[in-house]
Formats: structure tokens, C-alpha cells, sequence
């Protein structure tokens, strides 16, 4: 579709620089606009497609400045960061273990290791 208003196209750059699907964001611009894009004709607003290679410089240089403001944004939330999570995961095994409830205790600690990179080691069932 060559004849979008500005503002679609705008939207449009905007979503897939957020890491938005082309369904999720055909969505949003029949919901917002009223209209219908197919998409292909969102794929075409993604620079880093190969469809999107013809792109004009105004619209490529908005989808990697809102994709890296979006990246900084992303260490501001703390369950972004991981030694956030894991004092979470610290929190929820100590109180898992103090409610007597050892399997979440187990379960919150298989996770605490995954989250640093280490894959828990299961022990082999039992042989009949």
C-alpha cells in the first residue's frame, strides 16, 4: 500500500522497533486506524527485512532510535536484571522452605540455577 498516511507508517516502524509481531501489529493498525494492511505491507517497514530494504531514511532511522531507546529502557526495569531476579528467587525458596512446602523450595532453586546458566541435574529414576 503506497498511499498510508504518515502516521500508519509511523505506527507501524514504531511497533516492529518494539519487537512487535506483523499479525500483532496488523491488529493494532486496523484497531486504532480503521485500516486494513496486509502483512507483507507491514514487513515492508522493517528495515532489517529483506523487504524492508527499500525503507526511506526517515522511517529507518526511527525504527533504530525507538529500538534503541526500547534496549535502555529494558535496564530500568528491575525484573530485567538478573541479580534482581534472583534475590526474588532467593525470597521465594526462604519462604517456600519456611512454609514447609519443599518441592516449591526444589522447583524455585532449579530455576535460580537455570537462571545463571547452570542446567540442574535430575536424579535417575528409580529401576524397577
Amino acid at each position: 500500500m503506497k498511499n498510508l498516511p504518515g502516521c500508519v507508517r509511523v505506527h507501524m516502524v514504531v511497533a516492529l522497533a518494539c519487537d512487535e509481531t506483523p499479525t500483532r501489529v496488523v491488529a493494532s493498525v486496523k484497531a486504532d486506524f480503521g485500516i486494513d494492511v496486509s502483512r507483507q505491507c507491514v514487513e515492508a517497514h522493517h528495515p532489517e527485512r529483506r523487504a524492508g530494504a527499500k525503507l526511506n531514511l526517515a522511517l529507518r532511522e526511527l525504527f533504530y532510535e525507538t529500538r534503541a531507546k526500547l534496549l535502555t529502557e529494558l535496564d530500568n526495569i528491575p525484573i530485567a536484571c538478573q541479580a534482581y531476579r534472583l534475590k526474588m528467587l532467593d525470597r521465594a525458596a526462604a519462604q517456600a522452605e519456611a512454609a514447609g512446602n519443599l518441592p516449591l523450595a526444589m522447583q524455585v532453586l532449579e530455576q535460580a540455577a537455570r537462571e545463571v546458566g547452570i542446567e540442574p541435574i535430575r536424579a535417575p529414576a528409580p529401576c524397577d
